[in-house]
């Protein structure tokens, strides 16, 4: 029987405030075996909104992962209560 590993899949989605409007989304996304210290995917892309940076992040999961979703959540906002930097983590078990 395979041994299982657990991996970690860190995602990061911030707005590019150093322009007053307009700034771009960067989305950071990472997997990790557990107690590794090298990456299975390490990779950052640009996006105009973060659903559209949500809708390919789900499917990252669901292409890279058993999972079906991860959860996000909302980490610093702007001065109108728009949210600027988002986080979420998820832990599964694949086998190795």
């Amino acid at each position: 029987m395979a041994k299982k590993v657990t991996q970690t899949l860190k995602a990061n989605l911030t707005k590019n405030t150093a322009v007053e409007k307009g700034g771009a989304w960067l989305l950071y996304l990472s997997i990790q075996n557990e107690g590794e210290s090298s990456f299975v995917m390490d990779t950052h892309s640009a996006w105009s909104n973060p659903s559209a940076a949500k809708r390919f992040l789900k499917q990252v999961v669901l292409d890279n992962t058993p999972r079906k979703s991860i959860k996000m959540e909302i980490r610093a906002t702007d001065t109108n209560n728009k949210p600027t930097h988002i986080v979420g983590e998820l832990t599964y078990k694949v086998n190795a």
